[in-house]
Protein backbone atom coordinates (compact mmCIF):
# COMPACT_ATOMS: atom_id res chain seq x y z
CA UNK A 1 0.00 0.00 0.00
CA UNK A 2 0.87 3.41 -0.18
CA UNK A 3 -0.28 7.28 0.37
CA UNK A 4 -2.81 7.35 -2.41
CA UNK A 5 -4.42 3.83 -1.51
CA UNK A 6 -5.68 5.94 2.27
CA UNK A 7 -7.02 9.23 0.11
CA UNK A 8 -10.36 7.27 0.05
CA UNK A 9 -10.10 6.02 3.81
CA UNK A 10 -8.81 9.30 5.65
CA UNK A 11 -10.49 12.21 5.30
CA UNK A 12 -10.21 15.74 6.72
CA UNK A 13 -12.58 16.38 9.10
CA UNK A 14 -12.17 19.85 9.97
CA UNK A 15 -9.54 22.71 9.88
CA UNK A 16 -9.22 24.86 13.09
CA UNK A 17 -8.89 27.78 12.73
CA UNK A 18 -10.70 27.40 9.46
CA UNK A 19 -8.65 27.27 6.06
CA UNK A 20 -8.62 26.24 2.82
CA UNK A 21 -6.93 23.04 1.88
CA UNK A 22 -4.41 25.68 -0.71
CA UNK A 23 -3.41 27.46 2.33
CA UNK A 24 -3.10 24.16 4.73
CA UNK A 25 -0.72 22.15 2.40
CA UNK A 26 1.20 25.44 1.75
CA UNK A 27 2.97 24.29 4.88
CA UNK A 28 4.90 21.24 3.90
CA UNK A 29 5.65 19.79 7.59
CA UNK A 30 3.35 18.20 10.08
CA UNK A 31 3.44 16.56 13.66
CA UNK A 32 0.90 14.06 15.11
CA UNK A 33 0.95 14.05 18.62
CA UNK A 34 0.64 10.26 19.81
CA UNK A 35 -1.49 9.28 22.73
CA UNK A 36 -0.36 6.46 24.49
CA UNK A 37 -3.64 4.65 25.51
CA UNK A 38 -5.72 5.07 22.47
CA UNK A 39 -5.63 2.41 20.19
CA UNK A 40 -6.19 4.04 16.93
CA UNK A 41 -2.02 5.14 17.27
CA UNK A 42 -1.09 1.06 17.05
CA UNK A 43 -0.76 -1.51 13.75
CA UNK A 44 -2.72 -0.32 10.63
CA UNK A 45 -4.35 2.12 11.85
CA UNK A 46 -1.21 3.93 13.14
CA UNK A 47 0.79 3.01 9.29
CA UNK A 48 -3.15 4.51 7.57
CA UNK A 49 -2.48 7.72 9.54
CA UNK A 50 1.34 7.97 8.42
CA UNK A 51 0.77 6.97 5.22
CA UNK A 52 -1.42 9.57 5.07
CA UNK A 53 0.92 12.34 6.38
CA UNK A 54 3.67 12.02 4.41
CA UNK A 55 1.37 11.95 1.07
CA UNK A 56 0.20 14.86 1.79
CA UNK A 57 3.22 16.47 3.49
CA UNK A 58 7.07 16.78 3.21
CA UNK A 59 7.98 15.91 6.39
CA UNK A 60 6.25 14.42 9.62
CA UNK A 61 7.27 14.58 13.18
CA UNK A 62 5.76 11.75 15.65
CA UNK A 63 6.00 13.07 18.97
CA UNK A 64 5.47 10.01 21.57
CA UNK A 65 3.43 11.56 24.77
CA UNK A 66 5.21 9.44 27.18
CA UNK A 67 6.81 11.58 29.83
CA UNK A 68 3.21 13.87 29.36
CA UNK A 69 2.06 10.78 30.36
CA UNK A 70 3.23 11.11 34.54
CA UNK A 71 -0.03 13.03 35.07
CA UNK A 72 -1.76 10.27 34.13
CA UNK A 73 0.24 7.98 36.17
CA UNK A 74 -0.43 10.06 39.37
CA UNK A 75 -4.05 10.35 38.59
CA UNK A 76 -4.65 6.88 38.02
CA UNK A 77 -2.16 4.49 39.48
CA UNK A 78 -1.35 6.97 42.79
CA UNK A 79 2.53 7.01 41.45
CA UNK A 80 4.60 10.04 42.93
CA UNK A 81 7.57 11.65 41.18
CA UNK A 82 10.25 9.28 39.49
CA UNK A 83 8.39 6.53 39.74
CA UNK A 84 5.69 8.10 37.77
CA UNK A 85 8.09 9.39 34.94
CA UNK A 86 9.20 5.77 34.79
CA UNK A 87 5.97 4.21 34.32
CA UNK A 88 5.16 6.74 31.21
CA UNK A 89 8.75 5.89 30.16
CA UNK A 90 8.02 2.81 29.76
CA UNK A 91 4.63 3.07 27.92
CA UNK A 92 7.02 5.11 25.16
CA UNK A 93 9.37 2.78 25.35
CA UNK A 94 6.69 0.02 24.07
CA UNK A 95 5.18 2.12 22.06
CA UNK A 96 8.30 2.83 19.70
CA UNK A 97 9.38 -0.98 19.79
CA UNK A 98 6.08 -2.45 18.80
CA UNK A 99 5.57 0.45 16.08
CA UNK A 100 9.15 -0.33 14.96
CA UNK A 101 8.09 -2.62 11.88
CA UNK A 102 5.46 0.74 10.45
CA UNK A 103 7.60 3.44 11.08
CA UNK A 104 10.46 1.38 8.55
CA UNK A 105 7.71 1.11 6.10
CA UNK A 106 7.52 4.58 5.63
CA UNK A 107 9.51 6.54 3.28
CA UNK A 108 12.94 7.46 4.60
CA UNK A 109 13.67 10.82 5.48
CA UNK A 110 9.82 11.92 5.78
CA UNK A 111 9.25 11.16 9.25
CA UNK A 112 11.12 11.35 12.90
CA UNK A 113 10.28 10.33 15.92
CA UNK A 114 10.62 12.09 18.98
CA UNK A 115 9.94 11.84 22.93
CA UNK A 116 8.06 14.30 24.78
CA UNK A 117 11.11 15.22 27.15
CA UNK A 118 12.85 16.40 24.54
CA UNK A 119 10.49 18.89 23.83
CA UNK A 120 10.56 20.40 27.44
CA UNK A 121 14.11 21.34 26.79
CA UNK A 122 14.03 23.42 24.24
CA UNK A 123 14.21 27.67 24.32
CA UNK A 124 10.33 27.89 22.86
CA UNK A 125 9.12 26.02 25.20
CA UNK A 126 10.45 28.01 28.38
CA UNK A 127 9.12 31.06 26.67
CA UNK A 128 5.73 29.42 25.44
CA UNK A 129 5.06 27.71 29.33
CA UNK A 130 6.16 30.88 30.44
CA UNK A 131 3.35 32.87 28.89
CA UNK A 132 0.54 29.82 29.31
CA UNK A 133 1.02 29.63 32.94
CA UNK A 134 0.73 33.32 33.01
CA UNK A 135 -2.58 33.42 31.20
CA UNK A 136 -3.51 30.53 33.29
CA UNK A 137 -2.84 32.79 36.56
CA UNK A 138 -4.61 36.22 35.01
CA UNK A 139 -7.07 35.30 32.36
CA UNK A 140 -9.83 34.69 34.17
CA UNK A 141 -11.74 32.91 30.72
CA UNK A 142 -8.73 30.94 29.67
CA UNK A 143 -8.48 29.58 32.93
CA UNK A 144 -12.13 28.65 33.03
CA UNK A 145 -11.55 27.12 29.76
CA UNK A 146 -8.68 24.44 30.98
CA UNK A 147 -10.34 23.37 34.01
CA UNK A 148 -13.52 22.78 31.63
CA UNK A 149 -11.49 20.53 29.71
CA UNK A 150 -9.64 18.86 32.43
CA UNK A 151 -12.99 17.96 34.63
CA UNK A 152 -14.70 16.74 30.97
CA UNK A 153 -11.69 14.05 31.26
CA UNK A 154 -12.25 13.35 35.09
CA UNK A 155 -15.90 12.86 34.75
CA UNK A 156 -15.28 11.00 31.37
CA UNK A 157 -12.60 8.58 33.64
CA UNK A 158 -15.29 8.11 36.21
CA UNK A 159 -17.88 7.41 33.56
CA UNK A 160 -16.10 4.61 32.26
CA UNK A 161 -15.50 2.93 35.35
CA UNK A 162 -11.54 4.06 36.40
CA UNK A 163 -10.57 4.46 39.42
CA UNK A 164 -8.92 7.73 41.02
CA UNK A 165 -5.78 7.03 43.05
CA UNK A 166 -6.26 10.54 44.06
CA UNK A 167 -9.26 13.09 45.08
CA UNK A 168 -11.51 14.45 41.99
CA UNK A 169 -10.20 18.05 43.03
CA UNK A 170 -6.53 16.54 42.87
CA UNK A 171 -7.18 14.91 39.61
CA UNK A 172 -8.17 18.18 38.12
CA UNK A 173 -5.58 19.80 39.32
CA UNK A 174 -2.95 17.63 37.41
CA UNK A 175 -5.29 17.40 34.55
CA UNK A 176 -4.92 20.79 34.06
CA UNK A 177 -0.90 21.07 34.24
CA UNK A 178 -1.32 17.99 31.74
CA UNK A 179 -3.04 20.46 29.48
CA UNK A 180 -0.91 23.51 30.41
CA UNK A 181 2.22 21.71 29.01
CA UNK A 182 0.70 20.49 26.23
CA UNK A 183 -0.76 23.85 25.10
CA UNK A 184 2.48 25.37 25.77
CA UNK A 185 4.42 22.29 23.99
CA UNK A 186 2.64 23.14 20.62
CA UNK A 187 3.06 26.20 20.71
CA UNK A 188 6.81 25.52 21.07
CA UNK A 189 6.21 23.42 18.61
CA UNK A 190 4.86 25.74 16.04
CA UNK A 191 7.62 27.93 16.89
CA UNK A 192 10.42 25.77 15.32
CA UNK A 193 7.91 25.28 11.81
CA UNK A 194 5.90 22.83 12.87
CA UNK A 195 2.71 24.59 12.58
CA UNK A 196 0.45 21.93 11.17
CA UNK A 197 -1.11 19.23 14.12
CA UNK A 198 -2.33 16.13 12.62
CA UNK A 199 -4.97 14.21 14.83
CA UNK A 200 -7.92 11.55 14.60
CA UNK A 201 -10.47 13.51 16.23
CA UNK A 202 -11.69 16.72 17.46
CA UNK A 203 -9.88 19.15 19.27
CA UNK A 204 -9.99 20.44 22.80
CA UNK A 205 -12.55 23.25 23.70
CA UNK A 206 -9.35 25.46 25.14
CA UNK A 207 -7.53 25.08 21.70
CA UNK A 208 -10.43 25.94 19.41
CA UNK A 209 -11.06 29.43 21.97
CA UNK A 210 -7.54 29.95 20.82
CA UNK A 211 -7.75 29.39 17.73
CA UNK A 212 -10.57 31.52 17.58
CA UNK A 213 -8.60 34.53 18.54
CA UNK A 214 -10.38 34.78 22.11
CA UNK A 215 -7.65 35.42 24.77
CA UNK A 216 -4.69 37.75 24.31
CA UNK A 217 -1.67 37.31 24.97
CA UNK A 218 -0.87 33.69 23.90
CA UNK A 219 1.89 32.13 23.00
CA UNK A 220 3.16 33.33 19.02
CA UNK A 221 3.12 29.58 17.91
CA UNK A 222 -0.08 28.95 19.16
CA UNK A 223 -1.23 32.45 16.64
CA UNK A 224 0.04 30.23 13.99
CA UNK A 225 -1.13 26.54 14.53
CA UNK A 226 -3.27 25.05 12.60
CA UNK A 227 -4.83 21.43 13.86
CA UNK A 228 -6.50 19.18 11.53
CA UNK A 229 -9.10 16.77 12.77
CA UNK A 230 -8.82 13.26 10.24
CA UNK A 231 -11.64 10.85 9.79
CA UNK A 232 -12.15 7.62 8.71
CA UNK A 233 -12.45 4.10 8.60
CA UNK A 234 -10.10 3.48 11.17
CA UNK A 235 -12.16 3.20 14.68
CA UNK A 236 -10.57 6.83 15.33
CA UNK A 237 -11.52 8.40 18.98
CA UNK A 238 -10.42 12.32 19.81
CA UNK A 239 -8.68 13.83 22.15
CA UNK A 240 -12.06 14.14 24.52
CA UNK A 241 -12.97 10.51 23.83
CA UNK A 242 -10.07 8.65 25.38
CA UNK A 243 -7.53 8.19 28.06
CA UNK A 244 -4.69 10.59 26.75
Amino acid sequence: MNSEDFDGMISIVRITPSVSQEQLFANRRCYMGISLDNPVFRNESLERLLLWAVGHFDECLVVVGDHLRRFNEQMLNGLEGADAIDAARRVGDEFVRRSAEVFEKLPENKVTVCRWQGCLDSEEYKRSREVVDRLFEQEDEFRAAVERDAYSFVKRQRRQGEDFAVSTEKAIELSCQYLLEEIAVFGALAEQGWRVELYPGPELGVLVNIASGRYDGVPRGLKERINVELGGGCGFMGKSETVR
